[in-house]
């Protein structure tokens, strides 16, 4: 009645007006809150982008500062593992008793595995340790020979350590953290290497895997240097047995590499040639010929299969400048072989009958003597 009193005919225009500035009113009402909506949304995503930023930053300068203190590392490494353990062969072969070349045994162990403080301890007896170390690296002095960790390591044969979470929160009751048994493939114990302190970083159990495979392949090592496996085979299979040790327990990748040799003049010295010039971690056989054809069959420890290839080149070459023969052209197959967790010795014996043909009665056979055959440096395994 009030737009009938002061706007007699002009009552429709007001009403669409009052219409139309309702709807807009909505229209802007609804826009206004989905845009509102919009911007709290990229508020949000914007402050989790900046919180993302900032932990980015953080890992960035640790990663930094990570790499900066790898590269001064790898700087003053100056061996590789696999070379500090051939350079330990001829120590260990020097003395009556391996063990007693105890620094550098605890120089492999302090640099490779960041052991800090830790002893090098003979065996008095076969569940016995001496209590006076060997070598010492940092603070050690003697060992409790109660000690609960040592006498669970002695008794398992395995390497013992503290739980994770006790250490983070320094609730061990062992003054030890780690006992790493120094014991070979037939489980015959040689010493024990205890571990009072680590890097707090290094106290992993990557780490102590790598102590763990240390520890048995040093304990092999001692056994061969006192001279059990004296003949060629018996020496592989004790190879074999300990790469197939590792694969099961460590997952330690190695190869076998098998070359079957075709008939030449020069066959016989060739093939001694290769089985002879190998690295004092590898482990080569020649096994008795049935047919005439030759096969070397060449053991490659924590070598995958694809790197057999830089070996091959580097053999290759050597062969050349020996007998001015391409390897390649003497050869008539070659196969490898990675070893893995499932292998056994059967498997790998099966394997290289395929490749050679050769009798090989070596996986009923203990790590016994073999028998030469007249005097050409090639074995047979009876």
């Amino acid at each position: 009645f009030l737009f009938q009193g002061f706007y007699p005919g002009q009552l429709a225009t007001v009403i669409a007006l009052a219409v139309g500035t309702l709807i807009l009113s909505l229209i802007v009402g609804d826009s206004s809150t989905h845009w509102r909506k919009r911007s709290g949304q990229s508020d949000a995503e914007n402050q989790y982008l900046r919180h993302r930023l900032t932990e980015f930053s953080k890992d960035y300068h640790v990663l930094k500062v990570s790499h900066g203190q790898l590269e001064e590392f790898m700087a003053g490494q100056r061996l590789s593992l696999r070379q500090a353990l051939q350079q330990l062969k001829p120590v260990l072969s020097s003395t009556p008793d391996g063990i007693m070349a105890g620094t550098e045994l605890m120089a492999i162990f302090s640099q490779f595995c960041s052991v800090q403080v830790a002893g090098l301890y003979a065996m008095k007896s076969s569940k016995l340790p001496d209590a006076k170390p060997i070598a010492v690296h940092g603070d050690m002095g003697e060992l409790s020979v109660f000690d609960p960790l040592l006498n669970l390591a002695i008794k398992e044969r395995k390497l013992v350590s503290v739980k994770l979470q006790s250490i983070a929160n320094d609730q061990h009751s062992s003054s030890l953290l780690a006992v790493v048994p120094i014991a070979d493939s037939q489980n015959h114990l040689h010493g024990v290497l205890a571990i009072k302190d680590m890097h707090f970083m290094a106290f992993q159990q990557e780490n102590l895997n790598i102590l763990s495979l240390l520890g048995g392949y040093v304990g092999d090592m001692l056994t061969r240097s006192k001279g059990m496996g004296n003949s060629r085979t018996a020496w592989f299979l004790a190879e074999l047995d300990t790469a197939l040790r590792f694969a099961r327990t460590n997952s330690v990748q190695s190869s076998l590499l098998c070359l079957r040799l075709k008939r030449f003049d020069q066959e016989k010295a060739v093939a001694q040639y290769i089985g002879s010039n190998i690295r004092s971690l590898d482990a080569s056989w020649i096994p008795k010929p049935l047919d005439g054809n030759f096969t070397v069959v060449i053991l490659l420890p924590l070598i995958e299969e694809q790197q057999c290839e830089a070996y091959l080149n580097r053999l290759s070459q050597s062969v050349l400048e020996k007998f001015d023969i391409e390897l390649s052209a003497a050869l008539e197959s070659t196969r490898t072989k990675q070893i893995s967790r499932s292998d056994s010795r059967t498997s790998c014996i099966e394997f290289i009958q395929s490749s050679g043909q050769a009798k090989a009665k070596a996986s009923s056979q203990q790590a016994g003597p073999a028998q030469s055959d007249d005097n050409t440096g090639i074995e047979s395994v009876a």
